[in-house]
């Protein structure tokens, strides 16, 4: 009797262990094959966002993220995947604009690419819409709930920061750039706690322009900021939080200094009081770090080039943008505060341990696994032990 059952069951495993190999196996091949097309590019970024958004939907969603794990492995160069999960998330949702709120849970839990597709499913729901006063007001309730917990989806305070980020971004399409509506809808779907998030969505998108609608919506504006009016421009909105958000986001236009630290104190100067310009070096350290996804190193040397008082905060957000990125890499982004100098050393690897839960959230697999990768040093700032 006990023999009869054992044999089915290990026919099971068995069967389950060929169906993993076989998927591991076709994601490693389909990575490999595109990784060599992109080869023959110049944009090798581009080419992988071209390429791997075009395999949905004839393969799943997690297989898809499988590959572009892969493709980062052996790719050293290409770690900034943000635009790719967002075309991912767009073309998710173009297949049921109606169950856009359904598909945001489908973000990958890790964070890959620092949560693009989920910023591609808000983004793609409703951007080629400009809506009414009383249809934005019937929407307000989902637009309230869309970036909290629910059902079995429960999100980090990371995922929702980025998740009310990219309202931010939808609104300014919604209302087809109108930025004071834009804002006005950010304060009534938002707490005063993840506020910012959105408001830093709406001049974010009038500041990187990614598709061709995004440039066409920027053309409508009556009033486009410049490198030479921004300040002009951002002071325009009448509130130091809306101020503050839009100077914020024009980093493109400092774009070189922050990436070499040079530029980071000037870009802060200038703000309209201390709190918003502590917000500035927040954005500052975060982009130096996306920015020197491949080249770590760089990212630290650059750290020195800000305010000595600032130094360490600097290190700690360019290790936590490892983290954002991909919420495996725990042991790299420890690695980079290894890097720093010595006297800041531990207290980047302590900062950075304080962030975790903000990260990965509380009681998550990946959160405890990178408490452990941290060391028992540091198990009074791990709350899962």
């Amino acid at each position: 009797m006990q023999r009869s059952t054992a044999l089915p069951l290990l026919f099971s495993m068995l069967l389950l262990l060929g169906v993993f190999a076989f998927v591991r196996e076709t994601t490693t091949e389909s990575a490999r094959s595109i990784i060599a097309a992109c080869d023959k590019e110049s944009n090798h970024a581009f080419c992988y966002e071209r390429e791997v958004a075009a395999l949905y939907p004839e393969m799943p969603l997690k297989a898809i993220f499988a590959i572009v794990r892969e493709i980062r492995r052996a790719d050293s160069g290409y770690q900034f995947c943000h635009v790719l999960a967002h075309k991912l998330g767009e073309r998710i949702v173009a297949d049921n604009p109606d169950a856009w709120l359904d598909a945001i849970p489908l973000n990958p839990p890790d964070g890959l690419c620092s949560n693009g597709f989920m910023h591609g499913v808000i983004g793609g729901r409703f951007r080629a819409e400009v809506l009414t006063e009383d249809a934005l007001q019937k929407l307000i309730p989902d637009f309230s709930r869309a970036c909290e917990p629910r059902g079995s989806w429960n999100p980090s305070e990371l995922d929702k920061a980025i998740c009310y980020h990219g309202l931010g971004h939808l609104y300014v399409f919604l209302t087809d750039a109108d930025i004071p509506r834009s804002l006005q809808l950010c304060k009534k779907t938002t707490s005063d706690r993840t506020q910012r998030m959105c408001l830093e969505g709406v001049f974010m998108q009038i500041y990187q322009p990614l598709e061709p609608d995004d440039f066409l919506l920027i053309e409508r504006m009556s009033q486009k900021p410049s490198t030479t009016t921004v300040r002009t421009y951002c002071s325009q909105f009448g509130e130091d939080q809306y101020e503050g958000a839009c100077l914020r986001e024009s980093w493109p236009y400092a774009r070189e200094g922050i990436v070499a630290g040079v530029g980071i104190d000037s870009f802060c100067e200038g703000y309209p009081n201390q709190e918003q310009q502590g917000y500035c070096y927040d954005t500052a350290f975060a982009i130096l770090g996306r920015m020197s996804l491949d080249n770590p190193g760089g990212a630290v040397r650059a750290c020195k080039a800000v305010g000595a008082e600032r130094r360490l905060a600097c290190l700690t957000a360019v290790a936590q943008a490892v983290l954002e990125e991909d919420r495996s890499q725990g042991e790299r982004a420890l690695s980079l505060c290894e890097s720093a100098p010595v006297d800041l050393r531990h207290s980047c690897a302590e900062a950075l341990v304080l962030r975790a839960e903000f990260i990965f959230g509380s009681n998550t697999r990946e959160y405890k696994r990178f408490c452990a990768t941290a060391g028992r040093s540091f198990d009074l700032f791990c709350t899962t032990r």
